[in-house]
């Protein structure tokens, strides 16, 4: 009887010492790029110095990695101070069942990594991404219930339109065919891994097309970095050369244009353009000065912006969002306006050459702006925003505008000073840190902006920015 009954006792600790799910085990889920901690679930032991960690391994045999309290497998785990297990780096390999055990009582905890791979033989005209939650050996078919493999853009937007087709295997493995474009050059897509509608695990991957063309979306007014790919083999950032419609940045090319713009290299030769302008909507190439022929990467950027107009006499607010293209705006990017006041909106959009027009009407010319904001979507996914803050008085009515263009004119001398000086500084913390810093050259058409240069650091070659080549 005392035997039964110890036997008994022994089994019920082992019970609830052990974490349990449907299937006998914990099951944890991340990704390779991630560090994970296996949690020892053995209630209130104490000290660490009596738990042992053991992983499984090929044909049923067994690996200790943590003896007597004391890490014995590879420096890229740790034992922590609840006796838990950390693992920092996993990868592919470390996809097993572990097992922490104290005396007579155990836990077992099964680990699985989310792996994205891209398909080395697609179908012809096709990317096709493979996404598995990875075990021992690679994915073997599962029946989990509850867990769901899901995917998205790089801002977390459900994947649809007729050029993308998805496929689930099983449970644990599905496949994302994409219908090949060449701006589908450097996007991000993301794979998720739910149980039970909670968020476990999420991994990206990064497509390159042959001769694609990265997509940049910016805001008028904002500033924008185009990444030169590739370039940190180079070692310097003077090997690497910019241009614009197919014409190196030079001098030459702001004086035949005569644009206006302030831009830079950065150490790793992105190209920073410091105040975008709609007209800075272009396709820009990155090349190795060594090697002509060699082109490390091309950017189309995309610009956008928003303007306001009073209709006088009849209070009607009129709002603007333009998407300026180099070619003609694509059918996949489409512009949207949110905020407040949706129920009264009346908008209509518009296609002319390479610019993509939506018009919103409201009424009242004095209404609040600020939660106003045109998002250009590119298949779902917002790729940049532009919010309006306020109307500006300047295209008010002309009974309001009348005094208040009297109170300007009084105060036009004093301001305009101060804008220039708060501009010239500005633009002299903007190049801090900069490689290269390009010329400032004004519109020599415009007698009331006379040319003038900004300040540049002393380097052996500097380039300027061509706004625009059509």
């Amino acid at each position: 009887m005392f035997s039964l009954s110890g036997l008994g006792l022994l089994c019920v600790l082992w019970a609830t010492g052990r974490l349990q799910t449907a299937a006998g085990q914990l099951v944890i889920f991340t990704s390779p790029s991630d560090s994970v901690t296996l949690p020892c679930g053995i209630p209130s032991v104490s000290p660490c110095s009596s738990v042992h960690w053991t992983m499984s391994g090929e044909f049923g045999s067994v690996t200790e990695v943590v003896k007597a309290g004391a890490v014995t497998a590879a420096n890229r785990l740790d034992l922590l101070q609840d006796c838990s297990l950390r693992m920092n780096r996993p990868e592919l390999n470390d996809a097993r069942l572990y097992s922490c055990r104290s005396g007579t009582l155990e836990s077992r905890v099964s680990l699985r990594i989310l792996e994205l791979t891209e398909s080395p033989t697609p179908e012809e005209g096709t990317v096709e991404l493979q996404c598995f939650l990875n075990t021992y050996k690679g994915h073997v078919p599962c029946n989990n219930t509850g867990i769901h493999i899901n995917w998205s853009t790089e801002d977390n937007t459900p994947i649809n339109g007729d050029r993308f087709h998805i496929k689930n295997p099983s449970e644990c493995f599905s496949k994302l065919i994409i219908k090949k474009k060449v701006t589908d050059h450097h996007r991000k897509w993301r794979c998720q891994v739910t149980e039970k509608d909670v968020l476990k695990a999420t991994i990206s991957h990064t497509t390159t097309i042959t001769d694609g063309v990265e997509e940049v979306f910016a805001a008028v007014g904002e500033s924008v970095s185009l990444s030169c790919s590739h370039t940190s083999s180079l070692g310097l950032s003077d090997r690497v050369k910019w241009a614009v419609g197919g014409r190196p940045l030079t001098p030459h090319t702001l004086q035949e244009e005569h644009l206006s713009v302030a831009c830079c290299v950065n150490e790793d030769s992105s190209l920073v353009i410091s105040k975008v302008r709609a007209l800075n909507a272009g396709d820009y190439q990155c090349s190795d000065t060594t090697d002509q022929r060699k082109v490390l990467n091309q950017v189309r950027l995309h610009t956008l912006d928003v303007t306001s107009q009073c209709e006088m006499g009849e209070d009607i607010l009129t709002l603007t969002c333009v998407l300026t293209c180099k070619v003609k705006c694509e059918k996949y990017l489409n512009l949207t306006w949110s905020g407040r006041h949706h129920d009264s909106w009346t908008s209509s959009l518009m296609t002319d050459n390479s610019t993509l027009t939506n018009k919103l009407t409201l009424s009242g010319c004095a209404m609040s702006l600020d939660e106003i904001t045109c998002s250009v979507q590119r298949e779902g996914a917002v790729m940049a925003s532009k919010k309006l803050h306020s109307v500006n008085s300047l295209q008010t009515p002309a009974w309001l505008a009348l005094p208040l263009g009297l109170l300007l004119c009084a105060a036009a001398g004093g301001f305009y000073i101060k804008r220039r000086s708060n501009k010239d500084e500005a633009n002299e913390r903007s190049s801090i840190g900069m490689t290269h810093v390009y010329e400032v050259v004004g519109d020599v058409n415009n007698e009331e902006q006379q040319p003038r240069r900004e300040a540049v650091t002393t380097t052996d070659s500097f380039y300027d920015l061509l706004q625009a080549v059509n």
